[in-house]
């Protein structure tokens, strides 16, 4: 498994993931009963700054994703190149 140091934007994902699942938590409660769902039911009737923060929240995890797939990309290209390098050096013995 490659190395990935800790970067700072792990943090704000960490806070993005916690108020959305905040905010389903709510709305679970709030509108379990309701026969669309809590999700469909919740969004329907959240008042529009709570949706936008919520879909704000929502493209700041998808964007830490992709950061984080890139993190991921570079370290395993980095243990590529590191093993590459120590085949041509073991070649160079002979």
């Amino acid at each position: 498994m490659p190395s990935i140091e800790i970067q700072s934007f792990f943090y704000d994902l960490i806070h993005a993931k916690d108020k959305v699942i905040t905010v389903f938590n709510k709305w679970d409660e709030k509108f379990g009963e309701d026969e669309r769902g809590p999700l469909v039911a919740g969004m329907r009737e959240c008042p529009d700054q709570e949706l936008i923060n919520l879909l704000i929240n929502i493209q700041r995890l998808a964007t830490g994703y992709e950061q984080i797939q890139g993190l991921i990309a570079e370290a395993e290209q980095k243990e590529v190149d590191e093993a590459m390098s120590e085949d041509d050096d073991d070649e160079d013995d002979f």
